[in-house]
């Protein structure tokens, strides 16, 4: 189990989470909404560590992917004006965003539709902590809750050691998210598919999505 715990505000917070996810661990994160369990994306076989550390089967869920900006979303994926528009608009807000995927996009980031397009989710969120991490980073985050298939998400670091100590290597503490859980209740981000005209919400979360006016 692990006993690597540190708190969100300790200036070697983001270093030591750098150093654990830069040689393929994972890492429980506190983001914009909920604790979260992250692996660095372009590690070989993340898709599939991060996968196995929820209990799916690879390819069963796709994972969300955290980024800095909204240049690093166009890296791997296609933004038309409108999509633009949005992201700028809801840049740093809890609203995770569906995007058609590049060509050379990593399969193992995306999912498919049922007509075989590949998709793929960003989402740039604004916490202090999240800011700093992936401003060392080159490289997007993945993403998921820290729950079991089915159960609701995790609302506190002694949870999260408890059920997932074995496959993270460091948890980062965040008594300041626990206590907004706790008063809020558990709201996930807001999920939002950019790929539709209009766009569809897939997920009613923390933030309403609300077009843009002219978008």
């Amino acid at each position: 189990m692990t006993d690597h715990e540190i708190f969100a505000d300790d200036p070697r917070a983001a270093l030591e989470s750098i150093r654990s996810l830069a040689v393929g661990h994972l890492a429980c994160l506190p983001t914009d909404t909920l604790y979260g369990i992250h692996g660095l994306a372009t590690f070989p076989g993340m898709v599939e560590k991060l996968a196995e550390a929820k209990g799916y089967e690879l390819g069963e869920r796709g994972f969300i992917l955290l980024v800095k900006d909204s240049a690093e979303i166009a890296r791997w994926a296609e933004l038309d004006e409108q999509s633009k528009s949005q992201i700028e608009r809801y840049a740093g807000s809890p609203i995770s965003f569906i995007f058609k995927a590049l060509p050379d996009t990593p399969p193992d980031w995306t999912t498919l539709t049922e007509e075989g397009e590949a998709r793929i989710a960003f989402r740039t969120p604004d916490t202090p902590f999240l800011k700093e991490l992936l401003g060392y980073l080159d490289a997007p985050l993945l993403s998921t809750s820290a729950n079991e298939p089915g159960e609701p998400p995790l609302a506190s670091a002694a949870e999260i050691v408890k059920l997932f100590g074995d496959a993270v290597d460091i948890v980062v503490s965040d008594p300041e998210l626990e206590t907004r859980v706790a008063e809020e209740g558990i709201v996930p981000s807001t999920l939002v598919d950019l790929t539709c005209r209009p766009p569809r919400v897939l997920r009613e979360g923390k933030v309403p999505f609300v077009m843009a006016a002219g978008a």
